[in-house]
């Protein structure tokens, strides 16, 4: 399946994934574009990002990063950058 990734700081990237999870959506995205994004040993999302499906948070999701994604569904992966004095 085809999965459209919305991100500020890669663009919009297709990404074929066989049954589609959060967790490999983002493993893809760190492999493709070497960018540590989840880190598997600790099986967590860096604290840099934020990840959305739909608009609500991963972790407010039932499944939370191994909610599956479906044909229809919007993922977005948010790089938070923060600005400090």
């Amino acid at each position: 399946m085809i999965v459209k990734v919305k991100t500020n700081f890669l663009g919009h990237p297709q990404l074929e994934i066989e049954m589609p999870t959060l967790r490999k959506v983002l493993l893809h995205l760190s492999e493709r574009d070497r960018i540590s994004i989840f880190n598997p040993e600790r099986q967590e999302v860096l604290s840099d990002f934020k990840v959305y499906l739909n608009g609500v948070e991963f972790e407010a999701l039932p499944h939370g990063i191994d909610t599956e994604i479906k044909q229809e569904d919007e993922v977005e992966v948010t790089f938070v950058i923060l600005a400090g004095g």
